[in-house]
C-alpha cells in the first residue's frame, strides 16, 4: 500500500493511499461471495446463482460499493503505521479506482500536537488554608431558622424581612436583557441577600393591591454580563405579602433540624460542612490556578474539531435547559470558545504530564474515591460501586482522579506564598 502525507497547516494532514488490485479484488471477492448466498434470481434458488452471472449483474455496483469497506479495513492500517495521533474522522476528498484497478483516496486528518514537555515551572500559590468564623456558622444556622419557619399571610404594610408575591411587568430595557415582558407571581424575599437592592429599599411599606415602579441599575461588573450595566425599569403590582415566624434558637430546634440533639452539636456539624465547602472552594481556586500557569507556559495548538464538538455540546445543554427560548448561537460560541480552548489544552497537557513523570491511577485511589462516594450519599460502598457501574462513569472517575493527581504533583513543585 503506497501512503504519502503532505501538511497542509497547524494540526491538518492529508494523505494520499493507493490500495494494491490484489486487496481490492480480495474484499470484492468476498462482498460477491456474500451477495450469491443472499442472491435469489430467476430460474435459480437463493444460494445456487452462478459466481459469473453474480458478477454480470452486480459485479459493478458491488465494486464501487467495496469502495467504503476497503475505506474502513485500511485507514486504520496508515494511520497506526505513519503514527499519527488523530483528533476526528478524516474528511474524504476523493476516492476512485485508477486503470490498474487500485482504489486511490485522499483524506484530510487533523491530528493532536507533539508534545515533547510540559513545562510546569514558577508557580506560585497562595496558602490554602481556609478558616470558618462564628459568623460564618451563625449566618447557616439563621438561614436553617428561615427554612424551618412557618410561612403565613398577613394583611400589613411589607417589611424588610418579609417574602413577597408580586406581579412584575417590563416598562424599559434598553439592551433587552430580558426578552420576556411579564413575570407573574414572582416570589421576592426581601431578607434574601441576592434580592435586588432596589426591591429590598422600595417595596417595604406597600400592602396587597400597591403599585410602584422601580427603576434597577446593574453593576458595571454584575456577575451575570448580559445584565453587566444595563438599566431596567419595572412596574410592581403587590398580590401578597407573607412572614416568617421564626423559631427559638435553641436545644428544641436544633432537634428539629435532625443534626444534632443540642445547639452545640448543631453549630460543630455546621461547622463542620462550612469548613468543607470552604476546603471544595479553595481546592476549586488553586485548581484554576493551576491550569492557567500551565497552560499558559505550553502554548499549544488545539485541533479545531475538538473545540467545535465542545461548542456544540454546549449549545445543546443551554437549548435543554432553555427551551422555550430564543438563543444566539453565536454569541454562544464567541463566549464559550475560550473556555473550550482552555479546557482541550489542559486536557493534552495534563495527559502527557501524567506519562511524563510517571503518574498513575491506582487501585487504591479507585477504592478511596468510592469510599468518599459512598460517605457523600450516605450509601454502602457496595452500593456506591454498583451506582457508579450503572452509571457507565466509572471512565469519568478515573479521569477525574487522575487529573487530581497530576494537580497534586504540580502543587508540590510550585512556591507557597
Amino acid at each position: 500500500m503506497k501512503v504519502e502525507i503532505k501538511e497542509k497547516e497547524e494540526l491538518l494532514k492529508e494523505i494520499s493511499v493507493e490500495v494494491p488490485a490484489e486487496t481490492v479484488n480480495k474484499i470484492v471477492d468476498r462482498k460477491l461471495d456474500e451477495l450469491q448466498r443472499e442472491t435469489e434470481l430467476k430460474g435459480f434458488r437463493k444460494g445456487k446463482v452462478p459466481m459469473d452471472m453474480i458478477v454480470q449483474t452486480f459485479g459493478e455496483k458491488v465494486r464501487y460499493e467495496a469502495a467504503e469497506d476497503i475505506l474502513k479495513e485500511t485507514y486504520p492500517e496508515v494511520i497506526q503505521e505513519h503514527n499519527l495521533q488523530v483528533a476526528a474522522y478524516p474528511n474524504v476528498s476523493e476516492m476512485d479506482y485508477n486503470d490498474k484497478g487500485e482504489l486511490v483516496y485522499k483524506a484530510t486528518v487533523e491530528v493532536f500536537p507533539e508534545i515533547d514537555k510540559v513545562e510546569i515551572d514558577g508557580l506560585e500559590l497562595p496558602d490554602n488554608k481556609a478558616e470558618v468564623s462564628d459568623d460564618d456558622v451563625n449566618e447557616v444556622v439563621e438561614m436553617m431558622q428561615k427554612n424551618f419557619a412557618e410561612i403565613r399571610t398577613v394583611e400589613r404594610a411589607i417589611n424588610k424581612t418579609d417574602i413577597v408575591i408580586l406581579d412584575i411587568e417590563k416598562l424599559e430595557d434598553k439592551k433587552n436583557v430580558i426578552p420576556q415582558e411579564k413575570f407573574e407571581n414572582s416570589e421576592v424575599d426581601l431578607s434574601n441577600k441576592m434580592t435586588i437592592k432596589e426591591f429590598q429599599d422600595e417595596l417595604p411599606g406597600l400592602k396587597t393591591g400597591d403599585k410602584k415602579e422601580i427603576s434597577v441599575k446593574y453593576a458595571d461588573d454584575y456577575q451575570d454580563e448580559k445584565f453587566a450595566g444595563a438599566e431596567l425599569k419595572y412596574n410592581c403590582t403587590v398580590k401578597e405579602v407573607k412572614e416568617r415566624l421564626l423559631d427559638e434558637l435553641n436545644d428544641a430546634f436544633a432537634k428539629k433540624t435532625g443534626q444534632g440533639e443540642t445547639m452545640l452539636e448543631l453549630k460543630l456539624k455546621v461547622r463542620e460542612n462550612v469548613q468543607m465547602q470552604k476546603d471544595e472552594e479553595k481546592g476549586r481556586e488553586r485548581k484554576s490556578l493551576v491550569i492557567n500557569h500551565v497552560n499558559s507556559k505550553n502554548e499549544i495548538p488545539v485541533p479545531k474539531s475538538l473545540v467545535q464538538d465542545y461548542l456544540k455540546n454546549v449549545i445543546e445543554d443551554i437549548k435543554q435547559k432553555y427551551k422555550d427560548q430564543k438563543i444566539d448561537e453565536a454569541e454562544i460560541k464567541k463566549n464559550y470558545e475560550p473556555v473550550g480552548v482552555s479546557t482541550i489544552r489542559w486536557n493534552m497537557l495534563m495527559h502527557k504530564l501524567a506519562e511524563q513523570e510517571k503518574v498513575e491511577v491506582q487501585e487504591a485511589d479507585i477504592q478511596n474515591l468510592i469510599q468518599k462516594f459512598a460517605k457523600n450519599y450516605n450509601i454502602t460502598p457496595e452500593q456506591a460501586i454498583e451506582s457508579i457501574q450503572k452509571s457507565g462513569q466509572i471512565s469519568d472517575f478515573r479521569e477525574s482522579i487522575l487529573e487530581e493527581k497530576v494537580i497534586d504533583f504540580i502543587v508540590s513543585k510550585a512556591k507557597i506564598n
